[in-house]
């Protein structure tokens, strides 16, 4: 018993309570935005800085809806890239191998249509099953021999890496007189790869409204707030969901929508609703999160490590199917320049309204966000010999800032 409590025991019937002492500071409710909540949003504070000087120092030679979609869809290959690397971090792993699955992906996309003379819709699957029986050989070196991911990816890279170069004699290969050009549908003018190939409207509204109704229950849910202000809350982001989807239309973003937007925003939404509302997705934060808890609490680590090398493999592969029909050809190390942007972009993700987690809408949004300082920066006169110049420094700057946020108290 607290010496409080043995007072008021000891007091008299009649004896009239001493009035209630206020809560002290810390037990207060807060009022207004947390320090968390502060230290979240201080990228996209810093990343709408950046923009802000583009809109005075670039003016209209930069913010133009189509060349801001084209930026996007010409980046298909890196977004994806980059959900596959952010997926394995979530579960603690890294996979360094995907630039090369996705380089593999894009010959074996172009080399079974045009030398095996098999349909393209085959040659997608085969092409899908590949990439997942290169994830499995990258799980099962990790985890029946106990290779460390990172030397593990590293050394299959450089495996599969080869392996194209000798298919190929390091040559480009593409369609020849023999063979003919790819399926329309598939690469070329009027193809799913091709930019001015616009999605019909009402699938690109639908989208978006998507995208943005997953945006507004991530921020709902990552800053929940007080309970007595919950339906206001609610009210006010349903209503700045229409307010965006409405602008959407309005500024004609729905119309520039190409294929290769909406695919990539399709798989984001099914990759979060994996991670957030599947018991796969929980097992995979609970993982990456406490391997030791995970596995008391009855998680088999290393079949959740298979998953996670298996799902990359195969939407490296996917990224290399994009390339090919952005491309309709496929060279050597096409993909290679996509791994640095797309580490950067899943660790960016880290430090936008998070304090060190990784997570699928913040990855694709960093990444995007990458591409838009980058071009920005081409577009005001800095050569593009400098992109990867760019690529490294933010990922060194993400990587610092997540650690940081990481050892804070409470964190």
């Amino acid at each position: 018993m607290s010496i409080n409590e043995a007072e008021s025991s000891a007091a008299p019937t009649g004896e009239l309570a001493a009035p209630e002492q206020p809560p002290p500071a810390a037990e207060r409710p807060r009022r207004g935005p947390s320090r968390e909540m502060l230290s979240s949003a201080a990228t996209v504070v810093a990343f709408g800085f950046v923009f802000l000087i583009y809109a005075v120092w670039l003016q209209g030679g930069f913010y133009d809806v189509t060349r801001l979609s084209f930026n996007v869809s010409r980046s298909t290959p890196q977004l994806v890239l980059a959900i596959a690397v952010a997926v394995c971090l979530c579960g603690h792993r890294f996979d360094l191998s995907v630039a090369a699955m996705a380089t593999a992906g894009c010959f074996l996309g172009v080399g079974l249509f045009i030398d095996a003379g098999l349909p393209m819709g085959m040659v997608i699957v085969l092409t899908l099953l590949v990439g997942a029986v290169a994830g499995l050989l990258n799980g099962i070196v990790v985890t029946k021999f106990q290779v460390n991911a990172f030397i593990a990816t590293l050394g299959t890279s450089g495996l599969f890496a080869g392996l194209t170069v000798v298919y190929s004699s390091g040559q480009v290969v593409g369609p020849t007189p023999d063979s003919g050009p790819l399926p329309g549908w598939f690469s070329g003018a009027g193809s799913v790869g091709d930019f001015q190939n616009k999605a019909p409207l009402g699938v690109a509204v639908l989208v978006i409204a998507a995208v943005v109704a997953a945006l507004l229950i991530s921020l709902d849910q990552r800053f929940p707030g007080p309970e007595p202000r919950r339906r206001v809350q609610v009210a006010v982001l349903v209503l700045v969901g229409a307010l965006v989807v409405g602008a959407a239309w309005a500024l004609g973003l729905a119309a520039e929508f190409d294929w290769m937007i909406v695919i990539v925003l399709v798989l984001t939404l099914l990759v979060w609703t994996v991670m957030k509302y599947t018991a796969v997705g929980h097992a995979i934060y609970a993982v990456g999160s406490n391997p030791d808890a995970a596995a008391f609490a009855g998680i088999r680590i290393n079949l959740v490590s298979l998953c996670l090398f298996v799902f990359s493999g195969t939407i490296a592969a996917l990224a290399g199917i994009l390339v090919a029909a952005q491309q309709g050809s496929a060279a050597p190390g096409v993909a290679d320049p996509l791994l640095l942007p797309a580490y950067a972009g899943a660790f960016l993700s880290t430090v936008i309204l998070s304090r060190g987690r990784f997570h699928i809408w913040g990855t694709v949004a960093g990444s995007i966000a990458l591409v838009y300082v980058t071009d920005g920066l081409v577009v005001g006169g800095v050569p593009y010999t400098w992109t990867q110049v760019i690529n490294g420094a933010v990922l060194i700057i993400t990587v610092a800032l997540s650690t940081f946020l990481q050892r804070r108290p409470g964190s």
